[in-house]
């Protein structure tokens, strides 16, 4: 037997050693955000009921993005005021809840660029605008929500 050959043999041990032990528990993924699985998650992507108050947050920082950085943002404030909320649900809601207003907050970040683009027709996303042109601009109205 070669060493090539005595090498796989033992991954292979250590495989088979692991998926025994695994077997009947639900995979948990190191690398995702901790509470979140999609284990039994079925089709999350779903439109569900959310928080109003959360919805209004998360439309704001639209906004901000807007005002602030021309539509551009690193997506950190977006990302834990959505974490926050889904992670005060039951688990099996959090999926589908952190779909829902990920998909209000992209909603609302192309009606802004989208109300932008009609007052400034050369604006395109990052670039600097006359931020005053938002006073006029009232938030979608959200089927989603």
């Amino acid at each position: 037997m070669t060493i090539t050959q005595i090498a796989q043999s033992q991954q292979q041990q250590r495989v088979s050693a692991l998926a025994q032990r695994q077997q009947g528990k639900p995979h948990v993924n190191p690398y995702g955000t901790p509470g979140m699985s999609l284990n039994h998650a079925g089709d999350y992507r779903k439109i569900v009921s959310v928080n109003q108050g959360v919805v209004q947050q998360v439309k704001q920082i639209a906004f901000n993005h807007m005002k602030n950085r021309y539509g551009v943002s690193d997506g950190e404030d977006i990302s834990k005021v959505i974490r926050d909320y889904t992670m005060s649900l039951a688990p099996e809601k959090r999926l589908s809840a952190s779909w829902t207003l990920n998909e209000i907050f992209h909603g609302e970040a192309v009606r802004l660029g989208e109300f932008v683009h009609q007052q400034d027709p050369g604006w395109d996303w990052g670039k600097p605008f006359d931020t005053s042109i938002l006073e006029n601009y009232r938030q979608g109205i959200n089927t989603m929500a």
